[in-house]
Order: C-alpha cells, then sequence, then structure tokens
C-alpha cells in the first residue's frame, strides 16, 4: 500500500485542517472508527454476550502492540495511559529498599511526578541538568548511572516531549543492566513513528499511551514489563484487579477469591477497560504493523524535509538568534517531532491558527510533528507560514 492511498482511505477527513500535532495527539485512521462503532452498536443491542466476546478484544489489543514492540503478548499490560505504566514502574521499585531515582530535566511530568508516591518511603528524585540547549545530557546521565552509589531507577522519555531529542539508548540500558538498576521508559513520543532499538526490550518496562502516534482512542495504552519480573512472586499494581487472579478465568466460581495473580503481564492490568476503546487501539496498531515503522519513519523524514531545510538557512547555534534548531537536523537522528526557538512562536501559533495548521508551542519551543497521513505539500505550507513570520 502507498500512502497515498493509505491516507484517502483510512483518513479521508484530513485536508480541511493540516495536521502537524502528532505529538499532542493523532486522528485515528477509518478502520478505528468502524472497531469503535461496531463495539458501541452491539452494547446497543443488548442481550447476552457470548463466552470470550471482552477476551478476544483485549488480546487482539496485546498482540497488535506486542507485535509493535517485538514482544511476547504475555509480557503486554493494557493501561489507559502512559502515568499507568509509569506508576507500575514506582510500585515493582517500591517494593525494595530506597534509593535513589534520576530522571532528566526536560521530562514529561508523567514520567517524573509517579515516583514522588516513593519519597515519603526514603526514596530520593535526582534530576540531571540538560546541557547549554535544554537538551537531555547523555554523558552527565550515564555518568550518575555508573557512580550514584544508592542508585535504583532511571525514568527516561525514549524522545523527549518538547525538544523531540532522544538519548541513544543502548548504552544506558547497559549501563542500568551492569548495577540491576531498573530502567522505566516512557515511549509515547516514539512508538508508531521511532523505531525502537533492541536494546530498549532490556529496559525494565515500556509504558505508552496510545493518542498520539499510535493514532488510537483517548483511555488506550499498555505496557511492557520483562520477563524478569513475571517470574516469581511480584508486588501487586497500584490498583489491585479481581481480573488480575486466577479466580476471575472462571465467572461461574468467583466466590472461591483464588488469590493466585494470573501468570503474566495480565495480572498488571487496572480492572475493567473501555474495551471500545482497546478494540479501536487494536484496529490503529494493525495499520501501523502492516505499514511497517521503518516505512513509517522513512515517510516523516521525508514531510520534515522543508522544515529542516529551511531552518538550516535561518536558524544558527547562537542563543540569542531569532531561530534556533534545538532537536537535531542530522538525518538519521529525529524522530517525529522538529522543535526550535523562536522569538515570534506567539506570532506563529496565531498565524498557523488562522491558516488551519495546527501544530504546538511547548516550553518556549515551536514544535512540529508530522506522521504517516502528512505530505511534503502540506509541510511547505508550514514554511511559507513561517517564512511569513520571520
Amino acid at each position: 500500500m502507498d500512502l497515498e492511498s493509505i491516507r484517502a482511505r483510512e483518513f479521508p477527513g484530513l485536508g480541511r485542517r493540516i495536521h502537524m500535532d502528532a505529538a499532542s495527539w493523532g486522528p485515528h485512521p477509518a478502520r478505528t472508527g468502524r472497531a469503535l462503532d461496531a463495539v458501541n452498536r452491539r452494547r446497543e443491542e443488548g442481550g447476552t454476550l457470548e463466552a470470550g466476546y471482552f477476551t478476544r478484544i483485549l488480546s487482539d489489543a496485546r498482540g497488535q502492540a506486542a507485535l509493535l514492540l517485538g514482544a511476547s503478548p504475555g509480557e503486554v499490560a493494557l493501561a489507559p495511559n502512559t502515568t499507568w505504566g509509569v506508576q507500575l514502574a514506582a510500585t515493582l521499585v517500591g517494593a525494595g529498599p530506597p534509593g535513589r531515582i534520576l530522571y532528566c530535566h526536560g521530562e514529561f511530568p508523567a514520567c517524573v511526578l509517579p515516583w514522588r508516591s516513593l519519597l515519603e518511603r526514603g526514596f530520593v528524585l535526582e534530576e540531571v541538568p540538560s546541557d547549554a540547549q535544554g537538551r537531555p545530557d547523555a554523558a552527565r546521565l550515564l555518568e550518575r548511572i555508573r557512580e550514584a552509589s544508592d542508585l535504583r531507577a532511571v525514568t527516561l522519555s525514549v524522545v523527549q516531549f518538547a525538544t523531540g531529542v532522544s538519548v541513544e539508548l543502548a548504552p544506558v540500558v547497559e549501563a542500568c543492566r551492569a548495577r540491576e538498576v531498573f530502567l522505566a521508559l516512557d515511549a509515547i513520543q516514539a512508538l508508531g513513528v521511532h523505531p525502537l532499538p533492541a536494546a530498549a526490550l532490556e529496559a525494565d518496562l515500556i509504558a505508552s499511551g496510545a493518542q498520539k502516534w499510535l493514532l488510537s482512542p483517548w483511555g488506550s495504552g499498555f505496557a511492557r514489563i520483562h520477563p524478569r519480573h513475571l517470574d516469581g512472586p511480584t508486588p501487586l499494581p497500584p490498583v489491585v484487579s479481581w481480573l488480575g487472579f486466577e479466580s476471575a478465568m472462571d465467572f461461574a466460581t468467583l466466590l472461591d477469591y483464588d488469590p493466585t495473580p494470573l501468570p503474566d503481564a495480565r495480572r498488571f492490568e487496572p480492572a475493567t477497560l473501555g474495551i471500545q476503546d482497546f478494540a479501536g487501539m487494536a484496529a490503529s496498531l494493525s495499520l501501523l504493523n502492516e505499514v511497517g515503522i521503518d516505512r513509517v519513519a522513512a515517510h516523516v523524514a521525508q514531510v520534515q524535509a522543508p522544515l529542516v531545510a529551511w531552518l538550516r538557512r535561518r536558524g544558527g547555534e547562537d542563543p540569542r538568534g531569532p531561530v534556533v534548531p534545538v532537536t537535531s537536523l542530522a538525518d538519521g537522528e529525529r524522530a517525529g517531532i522538529v522543535a526550535f526557538r523562536s522569538a515570534a512562536r506567539d506570532e506563529v501559533a496565531r498565524r498557523a491558527e488562522e491558516q488551519g495548521i495546527t501544530l504546538s508551542v511547548r516550553e518556549g519551543l515551536v514544535r512540529i510533528s508530522p506522521h504517516l497521513y502528512s505530505t511534503v505539500e502540506e509541510m511547505e505550507r508550514v514554511v511559507d507560514l513561517l517564512d511569513e513570520v520571520h
């Protein structure tokens, strides 16, 4: 399937606006709308649902998420958002002795604030300063991972939400594994547009909401838990779900209250999930899996090209300059986000809204984030707007 025909078939509503804000949320494909409607229509009909109706939908969602990650479905716990997964990481770490938790300056709050639940138990949150441009300092992070004697966990975005910058994961994973330090990855700005390196699967937990680059309904997402946390006794999740126990496998004997947890990542899922949302997520992920994330990434790089060329012409490293790129402009070093400083950022946002272009301003940066449904011609219109303002 070529992406032009995919856009026509799966995103027929696009065209009235230019959506360059996949880092905030993404329009869902037509197949996702059909999946949502099918569940809602079935509910409107009433009556008895056949055995396994809910199980099949949730199993399909886990399977599509696992395929996207290159993991096993048994390692995937469905969740309503990224925060749930990060809170689960804090719960797993909190079951052990107190220590230090590292994060980089510039992380999204969902990557940091759930860990504060551990402070009253003697844990310490330490921020690793960014570089002069506000980007994560990989060398300083690795230094702290290797030197902090009481280190228990590192919480890290695969791609930062404001700058679009990603720390090289392989050295971080290696340093954490060498010391048996828990590594939690917030992958919401990567999955769906930025292929994860193989090293990412050695992280202890990968969390992601699905409403952005994964093109899925709000309230859908998942966490992938490494198998080393699924063997043997594990702490209970932040919210204990009755569906996470063996007793839930037979609705005819629920009052046995069997306390045996399920043997896989399902034990970590919150209770009754939004079935329609996960039916939609499975449909959205099926599209991404059919296209392939490598192909999505290559297309997004092509769409970014006019913007990257404009930033090379107009941008500079002088932090006092009118336009300063923050995301790397080098080929192969970007994910889906291109961010830059501009003294005219508010005017850019105002003009974009007037012209039907959706983009965002985050932490003083203009952030532009196209996806597989975006076109080079649309990005050229964005560049025309930038030229008008600057």
